[in-house]
């Protein structure tokens, strides 16, 4: 069970004081949500120390139940928390294309959500599964972005979430003569990618 604290005052500063102070935290050890209720200040708070303990110890309930041993490593940067697991039976965690980790990582967030009623950013991998699926699909958009400097013709991409959208636009970055745009709506939104002469 992860606790939730709250905190009200009459300003953003006191509540943000009065609550470092009871829970004895430094600002980047606690994840907030903040609002005004009745002309005072709210915010509700969770330590992020906690989130990593839930994490680990619901993923262990989960794998076990999966007749799975397995071992976590919890890491937060940005507000995001990133879980690597490791077992003897890697290829049933990270099932057909990715989708019992993806799943995994679906129920994990939704549970967290319940808990917490925090939009919690949560990432699991494991045996580096997602970040080498990462770098061939890096490689794949370079591969086409090449395509696309040869013969001067746009190329529309097939629709895909938003992660993978982040990911062309950042690779494109890379390019002088190319540019990116996002068109359409969810979850048929795709991305074109274009050569301009600079």
């Amino acid at each position: 069970m992860i606790q939730v604290y709250k905190f009200e005052s009459e300003n953003e500063e006191d509540c943000r004081l009065k609550c470092l102070d009871e829970l004895d935290v430094y600002n980047n050890e606690i994840l907030t949500k903040e609002y005004e209720e009745n002309n005072k200040f709210n915010m509700e708070v969770i330590k992020k120390e906690d989130v990593k303990l839930f994490i680990k110890d619901y993923l262990l309930k989960v794998t076990s139940l999966m007749g799975i041993n397995a071992k976590f490593e919890v890491n937060e940067e940005d507000d995001v928390f990133s879980v690597k697991m490791f077992s003897d039976n890697n290829p049933i965690l990270i099932g057909k294309d990715g989708k019992t980790l993806t799943a995994l990582q679906l129920l994990l967030r939704q549970t967290l959500s319940n808990q917490t009623k925090f939009n919690i950013k949560v990432n699991l991998d494991a045996s580096n599964y997602k970040m080498k699926k990462e770098k061939y699909f890096e490689k794949d958009i370079k591969n086409i972005i090449n395509d696309v400097i040869r013969t001067k013709d746009e190329i529309k991409l097939d629709p895909m979430n938003s992660y993978k959208r982040r990911i062309v636009h950042e690779v494109a970055s890379e390019y002088y003569n190319i540019e990116t745009e996002s068109f359409g709506e969810e979850p048929n939104r795709y991305v074109v990618i274009r050569y301009v002469e600079k």
